[in-house]
């Protein structure tokens, strides 16, 4: 676990949902997440555990070959006094490149339905992008994405999430960043363990779960488009499924520093049931 109180915080440079804080540690930058407070009375959804989702989820996709944002889990004393165990989220554009999230590539070009998260939206913008010169490449990278995020369970890549980097004018498919919304985040240990002990409860929490995409003009379930997986995630699937080694997705997961036990159980059947029961399945059928 590594202590960035021992580091200089700086004025902030990242933006988003979550608190953050810019922290230069060991002469790199990092920002820093911490675990989301519940934003509202009675509102059960909170990323509390999101330090921990944004981390394995990294790790998950290390594992599986992606050029990812490396991710430490340490220590953080907040504006309030409050010392949080936070994630560390090391920023890869300190050599002086530039992340352009998806998002703007849209907002540059017309397109019809643009404004919506849909799988149709990510066709038009890369084909009609200028900037986008590796246009097989990039829609390859995005199954491949979309697959790992079907396993740690993502309901939100969107059009913020992945992006591009530009370094002296060149443009490459950016690391996998932002993971912290898979993995559970919004679920208790209390409720896992109640959810744990009613396996109908269980299976229907962790595998009907959705992408934040449309496609056809209905929302993705992954489920049911690796039921019927089109061309390219047919491919995609080929591609990185073999690079999915549960043995070692399960040693990030035990490995986890301060998580709790139920938490490491519950992310451990949860994984186990989309590999088995999503992902596995249609990859021995191809």
């Amino acid at each position: 676990m590594i202590d960035f109180d021992k580091g200089e915080e700086k004025l902030n440079k990242f933006f988003g949902s979550e608190v953050k804080t810019t922290v230069v540690y060991d002469n790199e930058i990092y920002m820093i997440k911490y675990p989301d407070p519940i934003r509202e009375k009675k509102n059960l959804l909170s990323y509390m555990n999101n330090q921990y989702s944004e981390h394995i989820g990294s790790c998950i996709f290390g594992a599986c070959g992606f050029h990812v944002q490396e991710t430490l889990l340490g220590y953080f004393t907040d504006s309030k006094g409050q010392r949080k165990i936070v994630v560390g989220c090391k920023d890869f554009t300190q050599n002086g490149s530039t992340l352009h999230e998806f998002s703007k590539l849209c907002n540059q070009i017309q397109v019809d339905g643009k404004s919506g998260t849909t799988i149709e939206s990510v066709y038009e913008v890369v084909k009609e992008s200028q900037l986008i010169t590796n246009k097989d490449e990039v829609i390859e990278t995005f199954w491949d994405m979309f697959v790992v995020d079907a396993l740690i369970g993502n309901p939100d890549r969107h059009f913020d999430n992945w992006g591009f980097l530009e370094t002296n004018g060149n443009i490459t498919f950016a690391p996998i960043y932002d993971c912290g919304s898979s993995l559970a985040a919004t679920i208790s240990d209390e409720k896992m363990k109640e959810l744990l002990s009613i396996p109908s409860s269980f299976k229907n929490e962790e595998y009907n779960l959705t992408s934040c995409y449309q496609m056809n003009g209905k929302r993705i379930f992954y489920h049911e488009i690796f039921k019927t997986p089109p061309l390219d995630l047919t491919e995609a699937i080929r591609r990185t499924v073999p690079k999915i080694d549960m043995h070692i997705i399960h040693e990030i997961v035990q490995n986890t520093p301060l998580m709790s036990q139920i938490r490491k159980e519950y992310l451990l059947q949860a994984l186990d049931l989309r590999y088995e029961q999503i992902l596995a399945p249609t990859y021995k059928t191809l």
